[in-house]
């Protein structure tokens, strides 16, 4: 179930622009460490590009997705990649745990 095999796109406006418009799940990567597991159940696309603005995610450097050909599939398919990388990871991806304010997530 992971997206492994997936290609990883870089994570910059260009490469965002052109990811599908379709629904889908998909991961954040940092280097080659997933940071974030998300799914969109209109628009990948539209999903990547809002990510890209938030400052949350400016160390991101890559993505990779896998398209659903059904809106619900990209939920189950996000829960299923989440508890496969909690099994072998022991805890949620990096930029999905909530962090108190006063606490720097930029410090990895």
């Amino acid at each position: 179930m992971p997206l492994t095999r997936n290609k990883l796109h870089p994570f910059d406006d260009d490469t965002a622009k052109k990811s599908p418009s379709e629904a889908g799940a998909y991961e954040l990567l940092y280097k080659d460490t997933v940071v974030y597991i998300g799914s969109s159940n209109t628009s990948i696309r539209q999903r990547i590009c809002s990510h890209r603005k938030r400052k949350t995610f400016m160390k991101v450097t890559h993505f990779r997705y896998r398209r659903v050909e059904w809106e619900d599939d990209a939920i189950v398919l996000e829960a299923n990649l989440c508890k496969a990388f909690k099994k072998v990871n022991g805890d949620k991806p990096r930029l999905q745990i909530r962090t108190p304010i006063n606490r720097s997530i930029f410090d990895w």
